[in-house]
């Protein structure tokens, strides 16, 4: 089994606040007074943002926020106490082990080595809700296997999706996964 983190992980003011229980403002001061000395060197901001909160009485209040990656977290950190910087990369850690895949092991199927189809997707940078998700399928059924676990498909057409150099060629010599899938659609 593999692992793959899904996406870019960030963690807000807000809680960087609660977890040293320091006041929002002053956590806000912080990274303000760090922002410049980072921006020097990563020609960037930080994330900041605003929280819209619904007041009992119809308004709403915008509450200002960072939201930092990893290294903006890591960088901003070196500030606290030892504790407080301790319990912050603790709830970073669990941070990301909640982002992280679990992506199945290869199967054979029918003596073909297959992959599952929807982490294949996310692990190449695919959307898993572009129409090319069940295009794939539909265009290249021979290629891919409906099982318990989701769909598979072969690792040849996955290098072939990743290699896009003689297409009908390519696709005529892989070996078929499924070869009665043809009316999956119908």
């Amino acid at each position: 089994m593999t692992n793959l983190i899904n996406k870019e992980q960030t963690i807000s003011s807000f809680e960087i606040a609660q977890i040293t229980g320091k006041k929002h403002a002053h956590v806000l001061r912080d990274i303000r007074i760090m922002e410049s000395a980072w921006q020097k060197v990563h020609k960037s901001k930080f994330g900041f943002t605003f929280k819209i909160i619904d007041l009992p009485n119809g308004a709403s209040r915008k509450d200002p926020y960072y939201a930092l990656n990893k290294l903006e977290f890591l960088y901003v950190i070196t500030k606290y106490s030892d504790e407080a910087r301790a319990k912050l990369v603790m709830r970073w850690a669990e941070l990301e082990e909640k982002m992280i895949l679990h992506i199945p092991a290869p199967k054979t199927i029918n003596g073909v080595k297959c992959v599952a189809y929807n982490y294949w997707l996310l692990q190449n940078g695919y959307s898993l809700t572009s129409g090319q998700v069940r295009a794939r399928i539909k265009k290249y059924p021979e290629q891919f296997c409906k099982t318990k676990d989701g769909w598979y498909m072969s690792e040849a057409i996955a290098e072939y999706f990743l290699d896009y150099r003689n297409p009908q060629q390519c696709i005529a010599e892989l070996p078929y996964v499924s070869p009665k899938q043809l009316t999956m659609f119908n």
